[in-house]
């Protein structure tokens, strides 16, 4: 019996040891990417002082376009459509996402946006899909009307020392973000990236490109929009989320006769609610990834090693096959004796 109860414990000791392994070198890896159902929180950026174009309407029905000085707020909401992401291979992410621009002072809204992207679950990037879209005027979107590229707001887990490319929604294309340094930043370890976009032209839609040289460029029969940014972000590495972000954004319009105009300055950066939402979720990731990748397996290891041991101990002291209690010993009979 000893016997037979040695070799279970080693057994499931083996076991133990097995799951352990796969759960660190198998499982826990193959499972590194997004939830399906996540769904991040608000990100907003912020500056408390901004030059831009706001139009308006004046009190007898006059439009009016102006560049103001006030500051700025601009909110990103992410809406994941599962229904759409169903569809696919179950590695990527479908998400809607909204934006909003206003003044900080009034609340006016300045301009507004929405997107619908599609992601891949643990890389972050962008993937080709037909009803990607992206809209400053109309909504909903026009499905195909752009090509996203690179990572938006995403990076891999395990993201690298390396140059990457970020998603541009001026330029309409994915640009190099540079690994520059490893430091911490808002309560974690990060990596700061950084992405400098030297002063080139942007497009603009030849309406609004119109109604701006109308208003700010009198006289001006032809323009364009010249542009500069410089984004820098702080990414945790192993969960991939950005932490930390910062965009010193630079926009001129520059008619054909006369002096270029200042349309969009502005030192946009995460406030407060936002570094808290996005370390908390942070947190959250790294926790479930040591629990999973270290602690459990080191804990099944452990006790796969005492269950192996305690079965070869069992085992040991349950004397060999085959042997039985020795019998009490005997007196020997009596021998006659011959007379």
């Amino acid at each position: 019996m000893r016997r037979i109860v040695g070799a279970a414990l080693f057994g499931l000791g083996i076991l133990s040891l097995l799951f352990a392994m796969a759960l660190a070198w198998i499982i826990v890896p193959s499972q590194r990417k997004v939830p399906l159902d996540l769904a991040p929180p608000d990100v907003v950026v912020e500056t408390a002082n901004a030059s831009f174009v706001q139009a308006k309407m004046l009190p007898d029905g006059t439009p009016q376009v102006v560049v103001e000085n006030a500051g700025l707020r601009s909110t990103t909401g992410i809406k994941p459509d599962f229904k759409a992401a169903a569809d696919l291979d179950g590695d990527t992410l479908i998400w809607n996402v909204y934006h909003s621009t206003n003044r900080i002072d009034t609340g006016e809204m300045i301009n507004s946006a929405e997107s619908r992207v599609a992601l891949d679950r643990v890389s972050g990037e962008a993937v080709p899909w037909a009803g990607q879209c992206h809209s400053e005027t109309q909504v909903p979107c026009t499905p195909g009307d752009v090509a996203f590229a690179g990572q938006l707001y995403l990076f891999p887990f395990g993201t690298e020392r390396r140059t990457y490319q970020y998603w541009d929604s001026t330029l309409h294309k994915a640009l190099p973000i540079e690994y520059q340094a490893s430091e911490r930043y808002n309560g974690l370890p990060a990596y700061r990236f950084q992405q400098q976009i030297p002063e080139q032209p942007a497009e603009m839609n030849p309406e609004t490109l119109s109604g701006l040289l109308g208003f700010l460029a009198p006289g001006a029969t032809t323009g364009t929009i010249s542009y500069r940014a410089t984004r820098t972000l702080w990414v945790e590495p192993r969960t991939g989320a950005i932490v930390g972000y910062r965009e010193q954004q630079h926009r001129e319009l520059v008619p054909d006769v006369g002096t270029p105009v200042v349309i969009f300055d502005a030192d946009l950066q995460y406030d407060q609610a936002t570094l808290d939402a996005v370390r908390k979720e942070a947190e959250n990731g790294l926790s479930l990834l040591t629990m999973l990748g270290l602690w459990v397996p080191l804990g099944l290891a452990i006790l796969g090693l005492a269950l192996t041991a305690a079965g070869l101990l069992t085992s040991r002291t349950a004397g060999p096959p085959g042997a039985h209690r020795s019998e009490e010993p005997t007196e020997p009979l009596p021998t006659a004796v011959p007379s």
